[in-house]
């Protein structure tokens, strides 16, 4: 193909990506032992926020191809311009903590992994009138791409659309190309809808998945029931019957061989882990341990799992991390989520009645649905893109455990600007940065 060619194909369809750009498909070598097919998680395992376990990561010697998508390999960042606010040296993390805890959201819990993510602040003479403090904005960066993980923290939804201008002309300044993700409906709404000074594109290819405590007890505790709720009922009852316990335990009470004891049993249970990891954050255990709530399940007085709650506002948890060890029995993940289910509801219903929901975080949805600012050739262009994206990673398989707790699925967004498009270059680059 000529290079007038491609170059008019660019112009005409700037999600067609020029063959330069696309990942080389190598052949995979493994073993008998790895194969390098995707497989779904067990039943039993509840992996980190937005992790998805599919086959041996050690195996893969190449990107994964389905179709014209090959997954990229794992790629640190970019270093950012020294312009932009270095929360190591600009501002407390402790700061930042306490602001997604007052004011966040399970994708702002991210942004805590200070070495992965940069934050974004506005400087001390660009105020932003309806909000009490100045806003915080985290993303990551992969030339000429600035992804931004989630809404802007501010203390009031009016200070959005300054906010989002704010941001916007700080990466034109950058000469970078700016993405939205994981944005709930307001924030989709300030940039794409009716009205919206920003006019940009908008589609929904994600769905966060909330629980309410009082539903999952029901739920557990009630007759009848699809094969999903018979599968929660069945791994509940076989950790009764193994004599699985589980029990908060405080800040104050932590000693260091019962810490030792969670990380020798996360490290093993990343060794049992399968497959290409596409995760927003890593699992460390202890970051902003001053905010989280920590349950543990038990078996003759050994940790086996662990459950790890971070708020996000004040009557939202997020399931942070809930996972079984590789040494103990099966039902150990339903029995941890529900035992803090239930610890949850009596908490409300001893207190103030508030309405605590706990959110699972994000998962990826079965298709994709435009929403604002998108019709025609460019729909079926991204729908293809999303189905290559969803056939080599499986980022759907995570929701298969999350359905026996009947989450409700509320739509998340992506939002990128109409000139700029979001093609398979830029589904690489985002791919690259949450590779682990």
């Amino acid at each position: 193909m000529s290079t007038l060619t491609m170059n008019l194909l660019a112009k005409l369809n700037p999600y067609a990506a020029a063959p330069s750009k696309l990942n080389p498909v190598k052949r995979f070598t493994h073993n008998d032992d790895s194969s390098s097919h995707s497989a779904a998680p067990t039943p039993d395992t509840q992996e980190d926020d937005t992790t998805v376990d599919l086959t041996p990561s050690d195996s893969i010697q190449a990107p994964k191809q389905f179709g014209f998508f090959a997954v990229p390999s794992p790629g640190a960042n970019t270093p950012t311009s020294k312009s932009v606010t270095d929360v190591s040296v600009g501002e407390s993390k402790e700061g930042i903590a306490e602001i997604i805890a007052e004011y966040g959201s399970s994708s702002a819990t991210s942004w805590l992994e200070f070495d992965r993510y940069k934050i974004w602040r506005p400087s001390a003479d660009q105020l932003i009138p309806g909000s009490s403090f100045p806003p915080v904005q985290g993303y990551l960066r992969a030339d000429p791409y600035v992804f931004a993980w989630g809404n802007p923290l501010v203390s009031d939804p009016a200070a959005l659309p300054d906010t989002c201008g704010a941001f916007i002309d700080w990466c034109k300044s950058q000469k970078l190309k700016c993405v939205w993700l994981c944005v709930d409906g307001q924030m989709e709404k300030v940039l794409g809808g009716e009205g919206s000074r920003f006019n940009w594109s908008t589609l929904s290819c994600i769905v966060e998945d909330v629980l309410e405590p009082k539903s999952v007890i029901a739920l557990a505790n009630g007759h009848g029931g699809g094969s999903e709720v018979k599968d929660l009922k069945k791994n509940l009852r076989r950790a009764e019957r193994e004599h699985v316990t589980v029990r908060e335990i405080h800040q104050d009470e932590w000693t260091d061989e019962m810490k030792h004891e969670v990380e020798d049993g996360i490290v093993n249970w990343k060794k049992n882990r399968s497959g290409i990891q596409i995760a927003s954050s890593s699992f460390q255990p202890w970051l902003d341990f001053e905010h989280r709530r920590y349950f543990v399940a038990e078996k003759d007085k050994h940790i086996i799992g662990v459950l790890i709650l971070s708020p996000v506002h004040p009557t939202q948890y997020q399931i942070k991390n809930a996972v079984m060890f590789p040494n103990a029995p099966r039902g150990t993940s339903e029995e941890l989520i529900y035992r803090v289910m239930q610890a949850l509801q009596d908490e409300d219903e001893s207190e103030s009645h508030r309405g605590v929901t706990v959110t699972f975080g994000v998962s990826a949805s079965d298709s994709l649905t435009p929403v604002d600012n998108l019709s025609g050739w460019k729909i079926t262009w991204l729908s293809k893109t999303y189905n290559g994206v969803i056939g080599a990673t499986g980022l759907t398989k995570r929701g298969d455990f999350r359905a026996k707790f009947h989450s409700e699925h509320q739509p998340l967004y992506v939002c990128y600007p109409v000139e700029d498009g979001f093609g398979l270059d830029g589904v690489n680059k985002l791919i690259k940065c949450l590779r682990q």
